[in-house]
């Protein structure tokens, strides 16, 4: 019998940071990964390895996912810098 996989952690903050803030606006629209991914014409796995800060997604993804959830592609950066500048701030 194999065992579970051991899960990916990311070590670059910005790519932490993409997921989380990608992760935590999505459930704020009530939306799951796999209609999210749908919508944005990627595949539900794509969405969790993104969530998961294994994907450095490319900017035109990163807009795509925004539109999707009804936020502007600005905003969504912007919490991004943010929780990187507090996340540095409290090393």
């Amino acid at each position: 019998m194999q065992g579970r996989r051991r899960q990916i952690q990311p070590a670059n903050l910005r790519k932490k940071a993409i997921g989380l803030i990608v992760s935590e606006v999505r459930r704020r629209a009530g939306i799951s990964q796999e209609r999210l991914g749908a919508e944005c014409g990627f595949d539900r796995t794509y969405v969790s390895r993104l969530e998961r800060g294994i994907l450095n997604p490319t900017a035109i993804r990163l807009w795509r996912i925004a539109e999707s959830l009804d936020t502007p592609f600005h905003r969504l950066v912007s919490e991004m810098e943010k929780w990187v500048a507090e996340q540095e701030k409290a090393r």
